[in-house]
C-alpha cells in the first residue's frame, strides 16, 4: 500500500465527483467478486463520508449501483455502475475490503485507488494446481459420499479436472448460463464415456459429485440470507440467478446423457 500521513490528505482538495468516483470503484470491484449489495452500500457510503459527504444515498444491486452524494459545501454528484459479469472470488473480496478500510482511515490516498485496484487483480491467492486437486477431492468425494465406490470416485475426478479446466479459463464474452450448460455437458460426456470403458459403476453417483461443482450453492445461500434481511429486491434477483444457473447445469447433463447415454452404454 501507498503510505502517506493523515495530514497530507487534503479532503477539501476532492470534488464531490472525484470522491464518489473513486468510491465506486472499490465498490464495483466488490460487487465484481461476489460482494453482496448491501456491503457495497456500506462501502461506498462510508468512504464518502470520510472524504466529507454530508448526504449520501447508495443503492446496489447485483448488476446495478446507484449512488448519490453531497458535500458540506453544497456540491453533489450522482453517478451509477453498471456491472455486466460478477463472481465469487473471495481472495480478491478480502483485498477488495482492505483496500476501502484504508482509503476510510486514509492510509491510502483516494489517488492511489485505481492502483491498488489492480495490484490485487493480479495477485493470484493459490496456484492453479491447487484448483484441480480442490475439484478431484470434491467431485471424488461426493460421489463416494453418496453411495458410490472408489473406482466412480476415479470417473469423477477425471471429469473434474475436465470442469475445472472450464473454470479455469473462462472468457470474459462468454454468459455465465452458458459457460454452465457447456461445463455441465462436457463432464457428463466424459464420466459417461470412461463408464462405457468399464471404469465406473454407478453413473448416477458419479454425476452427482460432478455436478456438485457446478451448483451454485453460494449464491443461493446469500440470495436466501438478504431475503431474510429485509433486501427483497437483492434477494429475488440473486435466487432467479442462482436457480438459473442449476437448470442450465441441469440442462447441460440432460444433453449429454440424451445424445451420449445409450452410445456409451
Amino acid at each position: 500500500m501507498s503510505e502517506i500521513k493523515k495530514d497530507e490528505v487534503s479532503v477539501a482538495s476532492y470534488t464531490a465527483d472525484y470522491i464518489l468516483a473513486k468510491a465506486l470503484d472499490i465498490g464495483e470491484n466488490i460487487l465484481r467478486c461476489g460482494g453482496e449489495p448491501y456491503r457495497i452500500e456500506d462501502t461506498v457510503t462510508r468512504i464518502c463520508v470520510a472524504y466529507g459527504a454530508e448526504f449520501t444515498d447508495i443503492f446496489a444491486l447485483p448488476s446495478l449501483i446507484i449512488a448519490n452524494i453531497r458535500m458540506k459545501d453544497g456540491t453533489f454528484s450522482s453517478q451509477v455502475r453498471r456491472v455486466y459479469q460478477n463472481s465469487n472470488n473471495m481472495f480478491l473480496l478480502e483485498k477488495m475490503n482492505n483496500l476501502s478500510r484504508d482509503v476510510c482511515f486514509k492510509k491510502i490516498s483516494l489517488d492511489a485507488v485505481p492502483d491498488e485496484i489492480e495490484k490485487a487483480k493480479k495477485l493470484k491467492p493459490f496456484p492453479n494446481w491447487l484448483c484441480y486437486i480442490g475439484g478431484i477431492l470434491g467431485a471424488g468425494g461426493f460421489a463416494v459420499f453418496f453411495g458410490g465406490n472408489l473406482l466412480d470416485a476415479l470417473v469423477a475426478s477425471v471429469a473434474a479436472i475436465v470442469v475445472t479446466f472450464f473454470n479455469l479459463h473462462k472468457t470474459a464474452f462468454v454468459n455465465q448460463m452458458i459457460h454452465s450448460v457447456i461445463s455441465s455437458f462436457v463432464g457428463a460426456v466424459v464420466s459417461l464415456a470412461l463408464i462405457s470403458f468399464g471404469i465406473g459403476e454407478n453413473a448416477d453417483m458419479i454425476l452427482i459429485g460432478v455436478i456438485m461443482l457446478l451448483i451454485p450453492g453460494l449464491a443461493f445461500g446469500n440470495a436466501v440470507r438478504d431475503l431474510l434481511f429485509g433486501d427483497t429486491v437483492s434477494g429475488i434477483i440473486q435466487l432467479v440467478q442462482a436457480i438459473l444457473i442449476a437448470v442450465m447445469v441441469a440442462f447441460g447433463f440432460t444433453v449429454a446423457m440424451m445424445i451420449f447415454g445409450g452410445v456409451f452404454a
